[in-house]
């Protein structure tokens, strides 16, 4: 007979953690510059990274169970989050079908306030050393701005190849 910690391990439990899930992404705010003389088309400014944003990720474990478990993250100063599933959720078949991301607080002074904030696929990024990792990629926010603001006339101005 083997000793407690084999029979342990072979179970897969203990105090070693043997398997980790990891969702990874970014939340970005893209400005636009509303340009009504320019037949509605807008002068694009370059992505502001949205730090301090909680994001959530949510999974359905099954059909039985009506309320779905959640794992937050808080975006770092580049806008970047990595959500690690607790152990629970690693076993769900079609992961990338059964989770989705959403963002669930903006900063008070975020330069994007979305009206409706949809749930983001994730998709499976890499497997390998007992880690799999999905990724949202970039989830991106849209502030469209009168063309008078600051931030439009300065944006014109150095695409002109003008300095401020």
């Amino acid at each position: 007979m083997s000793s407690r910690d084999e029979m342990v391990q072979m179970a897969g439990y203990g105090e070693e953690k043997l398997s980790t899930v990891l969702i990874t992404g970014s939340v970005v705010c893209n400005k636009a510059c509303l340009a009504a003389k320019h037949g509605n088309h807008h002068l694009q400014l370059p992505p502001q990274p949205i730090s301090g944003a909680l994001v959530g990720a949510e999974c359905q474990a099954n059909k039985k169970v009506k309320s779905p478990s959640w794992a937050k993250a808080v975006t770092d100063e580049y806008g970047e989050f990595m959500i690690e599933l607790p152990s629970n959720l690693h076993g769900i078949p079609n992961l990338d079908k059964k989770c989705s991301v959403k963002i669930l607080k903006l900063p008070k002074d975020s330069p994007c306030h979305p009206s409706t904030i949809k749930n983001k696929e994730i998709k499976l990024s890499s497997v390998g050393n007992g880690i799999r990792t999905y990724t949202t990629g970039k989830i991106e926010l849209l502030n469209i701005m009168p063309e008078k603001s600051e931030a439009c006339m300065k944006g014109q101005k150095d695409e002109q190849g003008m300095s401020w």
